[in-house]
């Protein structure tokens, strides 16, 4: 199995969503409202992978909509976003970087993709689905599309981006090796496991690779670099700071297993795009 990174954007943050820490309305409107020589330039990854039973996205990254030239264009930002998510997410998307451009450098098209795998709805994780209308399969946790009926996310998961493409939503069932004893076997062989990490939003899932005794854990957005999990801080921007702790501290474990071949967060600076074979 080959997992290929794919870097498709930016985002421009306020430096207290990966080391927040905390969460409230206050402090989300700090962030919305932090200058932008304060703020931190992080990735946005999306995942490639080639697995025996087909080829594999994991997220979408921005769309080209988004940043045109390939530079941050304010005016095309808020044709995408709501002005707040404008504010707080100020992203870019330099050219080559698309999901459909990544496809295309390597001689593939949407059709080609047997399976695209959301680990949440938020839009640097969505916004690029209008780019692969043709993939064979679109799959999402059922928990994460259900609450997106709470303000909290109808705020900061814009329908319009994800409501309209044909979503297939799966159950996450009992498991043992999960944060909530949660998660969802791909392939019934544990190859692909959406595995429940919640705190971020309540539905979110990582995404556990295995082939043989290695694996590698794609964790999504509930740690944005190992200082998370090293050092115990939990992002700033979620809904509950002691289910992040919880996913966190499964992260730990997982990155201290013998069999673990990588942890990759969606928007870790100490990431390359690279590829990892197991």
């Amino acid at each position: 199995m080959k997992i290929h990174i794919l870097r498709c954007g930016e985002i421009r943050v306020s430096s207290t969503v990966p080391f927040g820490n905390a969460i409230s309305a206050v402090s989300t409107a700090r962030q919305l409202a932090e200058p932008d020589r304060k703020r931190v330039a992080l990735p946005v990854f999306s995942y490639l992978i080639e697995h025996p039973n087909g080829l594999l996205l994991v997220d979408t990254g921005w769309c080209r909509e988004i940043s045109p030239e390939g530079v941050y264009d304010a005016a095309a930002v808020k044709k995408v976003l709501s002005a707040p998510l404008a504010a707080f997410y100020r992203p870019t998307l330099p050219a080559g970087e698309a999901i459909h451009e990544h496809l295309a450098a390597r001689g593939l098209s949407p059709s080609d993709l047997d399976c695209v795998i959301l680990t949440h709805l938020d839009p640097d994780h969505v916004a690029g689905l209008r780019h692969l209308r043709g993939a064979k399969r679109i799959v999402l946790p059922e928990d994460e599309y259900f609450w997106n009926c709470r303000a909290v996310y109808k705020a900061r998961q814009p329908q319009e981006l994800w409501i309209h493409e044909p979503i297939e939503r799966l159950y996450y069932r009992g498991a043992a090796d999960a944060p909530n004893r949660w998660a969802i076997d791909l392939y019934g062989d544990e190859s692909v496991l959406l595995v429940n990490v919640p705190g971020h939003t309540d539905g979110q899932a990582a995404v556990l690779l295995r082939k043989g005794g290695k694996f590698v854990l794609l964790a999504a957005d509930a740690a944005f670099s190992p200082r998370n999990w090293r050092e115990n801080i939990t992002p700033g921007f979620g809904f509950d700071r002691q289910q992040q702790l919880k996913s966190l501290r499964w992260i730990a474990a997982k990155a201290a297993d013998p069999g673990c071949a990588a942890v990759l967060c969606s928007h870790d600076p100490g990431v390359l795009p690279h590829s990892i074979e197991i």
